[in-house]
């Protein structure tokens, strides 16, 4: 009779694998739902930049100025259409919280945030919530939006930031 215990070992093994991948399959799928579920509560957009002046409004006391300097797919290659990275240039007297806009060397604020493109319209995901991750999943379950591989603000240099507006 033939020692089996390494072929059951690696049966074990299989079944640790495949039950380990399955069960990441899932996680990611359901954490991915919920996060979308939540971000859809807080608006749904028609463009990343549209979803950037909501929040700009929501953040800033009027009157408020602000100018999108960059919105494009978050990767480099273009392989993720469907995460963008938007940055806006705002120009205001405070914050709604009462903090100063900008500080000594600028007068604007440069906030930042990441939208995902669904299968109805853009939606916010906040940076703590790993919108590269959710994009990821997104696309291997099927609930990613087209998106698109080129910005429609490019950002003009790293050592020009575009925030070169003066509020008037």
């Amino acid at each position: 009779m033939k020692d089996e215990t390494p072929r059951r070992r690696l049966m074990v093994y299989a079944a640790i694998a495949l039950v380990f991948l399955l069960g990441t399959a899932a996680w990611g799928g359901l954490y991915t739902a919920g996060r979308l579920r939540a971000a859809r509560l807080d608006g749904l957009f028609p463009s990343p930049e549209e979803g950037m002046l909501s929040l700009v409004s929501q953040g800033y006391a009027t009157p408020w100025e602000a100018e999108i300097v960059y919105a494009g797919p978050n990767s480099f290659d273009g392989s993720s259409p469907h995460v963008w990275y938007v940055i806006a240039c705002v120009w205001a007297a405070k914050r709604f919280d009462g903090s100063t806009v900008g500080n000594q060397t600028r007068d604007y604020d440069a906030p930042g945030s990441f939208f995902l493109q669904t299968e109805d319209g853009w939606v916010n995901i906040p940076e703590g919530w790993f919108p590269g991750f959710i994009g990821f999943w997104m696309r291997v379950y099927g609930t990613a939006g087209p998106g698109s591989r080129h910005p429609t603000r490019e950002w003009e240099s790293a050592a020009h930031s575009g925030c070169d507006h003066q509020a008037g």
